[in-house]
C-alpha cells in the first residue's frame, strides 16, 4: 500500500489517527514522516502533541505503541478542553500527558507513562495542578497511592493554595480525606487564599459524614477572609441542621449559641430561602436558654435603625416572649435581622441579603416606601464598604418603579427617583460594575423612561403634577448621569471608553 502525500498532509494524518486512535495507520504515517511525534497540533481549543491527544481519549494502545515503537517527548506540554461538549469550556493549559491521563481518569496509561516513560510525577500545569490531584478529583484512591509510591508530593496545592485535601472534602471523598490525613498527615488546618480550611469546604459542600471526621481529627473552627464565618456558622446560615449539630462539644459555648442563634435567622428564608418560623422561635428558645445556663449575657452595641422601626434585638427570653405576644407586625423577620447585624456586622454581604430581602417582602405587601428605605440603606452600606452592588438589584428598583406607577397607578416620591439617578451615576463610574455595564445602561434607559411618562405622557394615570423645582432636580439627575458618552473603541472588541467632562477611562466589558 503506497502512501504519497505532502508533509502538510502527513502531519494531518498523523493527528487524525492519533485523535481517532487508529494505532496501525499512525504508526505507519510517523514512519514516514517521524518529525511529527513531538509537532503540536491545534483542535478546537486544544493544542496537544500525538501522545497527548492519545492519552486525552484514552487510546491506551496508541500510548503504548507511541512508547515502545517511537521516542516521543513525554513532558511536551499543551492545552485540552476538559469539557468539549457543547458551549462549555473548560480549558487546562500546560498540561503534560501524566496530567491528561490522570485527569481522564485512565489509571492503566498513567502506569504506562510513569513504567515506559518515566514521566514526571511533579509536573505542574499553568495552575499548579499536578496528576496526584487530577487523581484526587476523581476519587481514585488506586492512583494515589501508585503515583505517591512513585514520588509524586502529595502537599503541592494549586494555585490559591488549594490543596489536595480541601479539594478531596470538597468534592466529598471521605477515603480519600482519610488516607490523607491518617497516612500522608496533611496540615488538616491549612488555609487557602481566602482563609479557608478543609473543614470549610466539607462544610460547604454539606458532607456530615467528613465533617465530624475532620473535627474528630482536629479541625479548628477558624473564619475565613471571603464570607468571614467560621464553617459553623456557614452551616447555620443556611439553615444546615445536621451540619451545625456535627459540631457539639468542638466548638466554644458562644460559638455554640450563636450558631443557634443564626440558625433561627435561616429559617427567616434570608439565605437559605426556607421560611419556617416554628424553626426560629425554637432555636431563639434554646439559644437564650443557653446564654442563661452558661451566663453569656448579649452584648449590644449597634445603634437602633430607622428601617426597622428603630427596634432594639431582645436581651432575654422574656423579653422575646413578650415582642412574639405583642403581634408587631414583622416582628419575628425583625429580629432575626437584628442578630445578623449583630453577629455579621455592617459590612456583611449576608447582612446585606437579609436587608435586601426584607425590602422584597415589603414591596411584596405594596409597602412601597419601606420597601425604598430599606433597599437605599443597602446600597449606603455597599458603597460605604466599596462592596459591588448587583445588577439583578438595580432590576428589581426599575421594576417596582415601573409597578408602582403603571399598575399600581401611585404617584412615585420624586426624591425617591432622584436618589436612584445618584446610585445610577454611582454604578457608572465605578469599576465593580465593568462586567455587567450593558445591563446597567439598560436599567438607566427604562429609569429615563419611567421619568418622561411622569413628565409627559397624555395618561392621567401615569402623568404626575411636579413643582418647578422637581422639574428641575430631575432634567439635572439625567444631564448628570447621562454626561458621560459610551464610545465603541473596536468594533467587536471588548474594550469602551467611558468618557467623562474630565477624563477619560478605558473599560473592559463584554459587547454582545
Amino acid at each position: 500500500m503506497s502512501f504519497q502525500s505532502s508533509a502538510i498532509d502527513d502531519e494531518e494524518l498523523v493527528h487524525n489517527a492519533a485523535r481517532q486512535g487508529h494505532v496501525f495507520s499512525l504508526e505507519i504515517y510517523l514512519n514516514q514522516n517521524p518529525k511529527s511525534i513531538n509537532k503540536l497540533f491545534t483542535y478546537h481549543q486544544s493544542k496537544w502533541t500525538p501522545l497527548l491527544v492519545s492519552c486525552f481519549y484514552k487510546h491506551e494502545h496508541v500510548v503504548r505503541m507511541l512508547l515502545t515503537r517511537f521516542k516521543p517527548n513525554i513532558e511536551a506540554v499543551g492545552t485540552v478542553n476538559l469539557h468539549p461538549i457543547g458551549n462549555r469550556s473548560d480549558l487546562a493549559e500546560e498540561v503534560s500527558p501524566l496530567w491528561t491521563a490522570a485527569a481522564v481518569n485512565h489509571f492503566d496509561i498513567v502506569k504506562l507513562l510513569i513504567k515506559h516513560g518515566n514521566a514526571n510525577t511533579n509536573h505542574l500545569t499553568k495552575t499548579h495542578s499536578t496528576a496526584l490531584r487530577a487523581a484526587c478529583y476523581h476519587n481514585n484512591l488506586e492512583m494515589i497511592r501508585y503515583l505517591i509510591e512513585h514520588h509524586a508530593n502529595p502537599y503541592q496545592a494549586k494555585e490559591g493554595n488549594y490543596t489536595n485535601l480541601m479539594l478531596s472534602a470538597g468534592r466529598q471523598h471521605p477515603l480519600i480525606v482519610d488516607y490523607l490525613v491518617n497516612q500522608i498527615k496533611c496540615d488538616i488546618n491549612e488555609r487557602d487564599e481566602n482563609g479557608q480550611t478543609a473543614l470549610y469546604y466539607s462544610v460547604r459542600s454539606r458532607s456530615i459524614e467528613i465533617t465530624k471526621f475532620l473535627l474528630e481529627h482536629g479541625a479548628l473552627n477558624i473564619r475565613d477572609k471571603k464570607r468571614k464565618v467560621t464553617p459553623l456558622m456557614r452551616a447555620a446560615l443556611f439553615g444546615e441542621i445536621n451540619l451545625v449539630n456535627a459540631f457539639e462539644g468542638y466548638c466554644s459555648d458562644i460559638e455554640w449559641i450563636e450558631a443557634k442563634e443564626l440558625l433561627a435567622t435561616s429559617f427567616a428564608g434570608f439565605i437559605s430561602r426556607i421560611e419556617n418560623p416554628s424553626k426560629t422561635i425554637e432555636y431563639l428558645t434554646e439559644a437564650f436558654q443557653l446564654r442563661q445556663a452558661k451566663n453569656l449575657p448579649k452584648q449590644l452595641i449597634v445603634e437602633p435603625l430607622e428601617i426597622l422601626h428603630y427596634r432594639r434585638e431582645c436581651e432575654t427570653l422574656e423579653q422575646l416572649n413578650q415582642l412574639l405576644c405583642s403581634n408587631i407586625k414583622d416582628a419575628l423577620f425583625i429580629e432575626t435581622i437584628l442578630i445578623h447585624q449583630r453577629l455579621l456586622g455592617d459590612d456583611h454581604v449576608d447582612y446585606h441579603d437579609a436587608i435586601h430581602y426584607y425590602g422584597a417582602t415589603l414591596a411584596h405587601n405594596h409597602q412601597y416606601h419601606d420597601c425604598f428605605r430599606s433597599w437605599f440603606y443597602e446600597f449606603d452600606l455597599k458603597q460605604k464598604y466599596n462592596i459591588p452592588f448587583e445588577t439583578d438589584h438595580l432590576h428589581q428598583f426599575i421594576h417596582l418603579f415601573a409597578k408602582m406607577k403603571f399598575m399600581d397607578h401611585l404617584n412615585i416620591p420624586i426624591e425617591d427617583l432622584l436618589r436612584m439617578f445618584n446610585i445610577m451615576n454611582y454604578v457608572f463610574t465605578s469599576d465593580h460594575n465593568i462586567e455587567s455595564f450593558d445591563l446597567c445602561l439598560i436599567n438607566l434607559l427604562h429609569l429615563i423612561t419611567i421619568v418622561a411618562r411622569i413628565m409627559y405622557s397624555e395618561d392621567l394615570e401615569e402623568k404626575q403634577e411636579l413643582s418647578i423645582d422637581h422639574r428641575r432636580d430631575l432634567y439635572k439627575a439625567i444631564r448628570y448621569v447621562i454626561r458621560h458618552q459610551y464610545i465603541s473603541v473596536e468594533t467587536g472588541s471588548s474594550l469602551l471608553h467611558l468618557s467623562t467632562n474630565s477624563s477619560t477611562k478605558k473599560i473592559s466589558v463584554s459587547i454582545r
